[in-house]
């Protein structure tokens, strides 16, 4: 028989019992959205978590951060503690490791900036500037360091918010510690002009801070705004690292008043706070990194989070699948039931295609592909309804489920339920195939039925 011959049979006995085939057909579109859904919830995680870590920096850039196993004090009258930093030596070391594209240190200190009428205490990072571009610094408005650049600033996106008007803020307010103010603030980075010191009290008087000192200002330019995006970058601004040393070795020179013997060592003497490291793909990431973490240094990574949330979100989807996959299994139990039955009612039909010399291939394949169309069609209505469902936990979900906390850390715009075009192929394509093993054994039940007994059943 041909092909459409027998797909033809098989749609015309599905019809005959219509009750018992849709009530089949409903168990398989259950089990098919269960096991989609599931699914769906494991990959909206999956996304949002990952989205977060894109955020957080670039997966193929490693933070280096010195070890504090071994940290140096000296003993005597007055102790001193020196805080451990990573050498340039180091960074020499790591910049001979194979995939190590980039190398550059950071030196984080905190100044206070004027402009105009508004005041802030920024955290300003020393940086090379060759090394911003290799770091994924994008550039939203100006340009981005060069390398004979001194007292030039590239200022994160989000900057703007802590700059406030001392004057208008009310007594009570934390001092040096960052200040958001919602005022609406009418100045421009890249054009007006911008004083910076190191001392917390220029730009404002501070209860108890020193009167008739006259802090050092600076005069520095604004020359670009990074893009909007990274946490890392967006409350952060950069001037080059050479320069930003200079002059807060200069600033602690001119506050240090102990004697020369007591006095902490300068942190050109000791090394840097962290440096970066770029790797040149993703997937040299954790190699490079066990190599850096052998020279003495702490080290981490985004792609180092992502593998530990992976396994752990395979454990999740793995368990999430299975739920679906339980429903999935009753309705496939439910799809070898009806076809056993066919089999019981239609065993004189069978019995007569033998004798006209139907071949047991054929008597087969009626039954397989039967059961298989059970499956299709209930896999294809299973992940209509789906996507119906996905859409209604996306819309409602995150109002209802705002109060008790699920969702938290995924961000306000995540989805609960993404469902991708591989995963309702893959669900169409798994319900035929587990309505196609359903019917196996019923359909080679089917081929064993003997004609004479088969024509003479009543």
């Amino acid at each position: 028989m041909k092909i459409f011959d027998l797909v033809r049979m098989a749609l015309k006995n599905l019809f005959r019992s219509k009750v018992r085939t849709i009530l089949t057909v409903l168990g398989i579109v259950i089990g098919t959205t269960a096991i989609v859904i599931m699914l769906s919830l494991g990959i909206a995680m999956n996304t949002a978590y990952k989205e977060q870590m894109s955020k957080m920096g670039s997966m193929n850039v490693i933070n280096v951060h010195p070890s504090y196993d071994n940290i140096n004090t000296r003993r005597g009258r007055n102790d001193v503690w020196v805080e451990p930093t990573i050498s340039q030596e180091v960074l020499d070391q790591i910049a001979l490791i194979p995939n190590v594209e980039t190398v550059t240190p950071f030196y984080q200190t905190s100044v206070k900036m004027q402009i105009d009428k508004y005041v802030a205490y920024v955290s300003l990072t020393g940086i090379k500037p060759e090394a911003m571009p290799a770091l994924e610094y994008k550039i939203a408005e100006g340009r981005s360091l060069n390398p004979d650049d001194k007292l030039q600033i590239v200022f994160g996106y989000n900057m703007k918010e802590q700059f406030y008007n001392p004057k208008s803020m009310g007594r009570g307010r934390m001092i040096y510690g960052p200040i958001y103010s919602n005022e609406e603030k009418d100045f421009n980075f890249l054009e007006d002009k911008i004083k910076m010191s190191f001392d917390m009290s220029f730009g404002e008087k501070l209860p108890g801070s020193q009167t008739g000192r006259k802090p050092k200002v600076y005069n520095v330019e604004g020359v670009g705004i990074l893009e909007e995006g990274s946490w890392e970058t967006s409350y952060q601004a950069y001037m080059n690292i050479d320069e930003l040393v200079k002059l807060h070795e200069e600033y602690k020179k001119s506050q240090q008043n102990q004697d020369q013997k007591n006095r902490r060592k300068t942190t050109t003497e000791i090394g840097y706070q962290q440096a970066k490291v770029k790797v040149n793909e993703i997937r040299n990431v954790l190699e490079v990194q066990e190599q850096i973490r052998a020279l003495g240094v702490n080290a981490y990574s985004m792609a180092e989070s992502l593998e530990s949330a992976n396994k752990a979100q395979a454990v999740m989807q793995g368990v999430l699948g299975g739920i679906g996959a339980i429903s999935l299994l009753v309705a496939a139990i439910g799809i070898a039931n009806t076809m056993v039955m066919a089999i019981y009612e239609r065993t004189k039909e069978i019995g007569i295609m033998k004798v006209i010399g139907a071949r047991l291939k054929d008597i087969k394949r009626l039954f397989l592909y039967e059961a298989s169309m059970i499956g299709l069609i209930g896999g294809v209505i299973g992940i209509g309804f789906s996507f119906g469902v996905s859409y209604l936990l996306n819309k409602l979900g995150p109002r209802l489920f705002a109060g008790g906390g699920i969702g938290i850390g995924m961000g306000g715009d995540a989805k609960l339920s993404i469902i991708p075009v591989w995963l309702a192929v893959m669900g169409m394509i798994f319900s035929a195939f587990i309505g196609l093993i359903s019917g196996f054994f019923p359909a080679r039940k089917a081929t064993k039925i003997s004609a004479l007994s088969a024509i003479r059943t009543e």
